[in-house]
């Protein structure tokens, strides 16, 4: 799992503000797991995803905030959210991309883990999304398909 120092002081300055006493309490009301925050918040240990995504949405913010992509703190959640699997066919269509084989070529991810996310319905640790995002022009929130914004956020 990757660390970040700036991931940690930003969760820390986050999750410092809740009006709730006790990190095992904050967690539950994040609706992350015990265990995500205290490495979060005690580590820098950036979380899965799915993690990621729960606590953005609490706080009300862009992922890419949360992981210090950016300092912008502009975010506009949809109200009609889609899967990151759907966007992304729609980000690999508009770019001639006609198979996973060819994505995993030209972002350098290999093609097991693209495979996975489609199968498995799961979705890329953050340093992936990093890449597609960068790969596409768009923001990681709006790969994710929690914005309709495509704009990246740097």
């Amino acid at each position: 799992m990757p660390v970040s120092e700036e991931f940690k002081e930003r969760f820390i300055e986050l999750t410092d503000a809740l009006e709730v006493d006790g990190k095992t309490k904050k967690a539950a009301l994040i609706g992350i797991s015990s265990a995500t925050f205290y490495n979060a918040y005690n580590y820098g240990i950036i979380p899965r995803t799915a993690s990621l995504i729960r606590i953005s949405d609490y706080f009300k913010i862009s992922v890419e905030y949360l992981v210090c992509e950016t300092d912008n703190e502009y975010f506009v959640k949809s109200s009609s959210p889609v899967k990151f699997t759907q966007r992304l066919d729609e980000l690999r269509a508009e770019k001639g991309i006609e198979t996973i084989y060819a994505l995993s070529q030209k972002l350098h991810i290999h093609r097991n883990n693209i495979r996975q996310w489609f199968k498995l319905n799961s979705l890329p640790q953050i340093d992936d999304l990093v890449i597609l995002a960068d790969f596409f022009g768009v923001s990681i929130d709006y790969l994710l398909g929690r914005t309709d914004d495509r704009t990246p956020y740097k």
